[in-house]
């Protein structure tokens, strides 16, 4: 008898699924380049699918955003992965996790844009961000070289901050060197200075969780 129930989705065929990721990939590319203002009949068409296809696999555009952002946290956490095997110095995982933020926004910038301004992503995968974000961290917190008083949301920020940075007016892409200047300004920032006294951090440490939370609950 199979252990299959109604809330549990059987697993796409082989065709299905390859449809897609064609239609992910598609739209990844279109959103970076465009952000969400691309229309469903471009995708379809980059994808190579028809438009029937398309809404088998994503019934609203909405559906496509949110699997597309799901890839983007699937990448962090990899990235966080391949981060924590940095071993030479405990701050080396965060700087890691950090510098792949900037290649990913450089990439990006487009769909992370619109999605700050116009998409507010479900709180479960907020959380999937800040626990990984909060995983890279601890190298350096165990280690007690971040100031005292940092937090994911410090962190998350951060990245924020470095994508301005690299990015500082549309069509103007700054050369990775100075992306290494403004990384060591983050990474100086959120460190422990050696042989200093620990001045106490001002302000409150952003957290998106909560405010994903009180958004989402705001626009019930």
């Amino acid at each position: 008898m199979s252990s299959t129930t109604p809330s549990t989705p059987l697993p796409l065929r082989a065709d299905a699924r390859r449809n897609r990721e064609l239609i992910l990939e598609a739209a990844r590319d279109a959103f970076a380049e465009g952000g969400m203002d691309v229309g469903v009949e471009e995708i379809a068409r980059r994808a190579g699918v028809g438009k029937a296809t398309f809404f088998r696999r994503f019934p609203t555009k909405e559906a496509l955003v949110v699997a597309v952002f799901e890839g983007f946290i699937e990448e962090v956490i990899a990235a966080v992965d391949v981060a924590l095997l940095e071993t030479e110095c405990p701050l080396a995982p965060l700087r890691a996790f950090l510098r792949h933020s900037m290649e990913s926004q450089a990439k990006n910038k487009a769909f992370f844009e619109a999605v700050a301004t116009r998409f507010v992503p479900p709180p479960e995968l907020t959380d999937r961000v800040m626990e990984a974000v909060e995983r890279v961290m601890a190298p350096a917190v165990a280690a007690g070289v971040l100031r005292e008083g940092i937090e994911p949301g410090d962190v998350s920020t951060a990245t924020k901050m470095l994508g301005a940075a690299i990015r500082p007016m549309d069509g103007l892409l700054l050369p990775e060197p100075a992306w290494d200047r403004y990384l060591d300004v983050i990474i100086r920032g959120l460190a422990k200075a050696e042989g200093a006294r620990d001045e106490p951090m001002h302000g409150i440490a952003a957290d998106p969780c909560t405010m994903v939370r009180e958004f989402s609950a705001k626009s019930a």
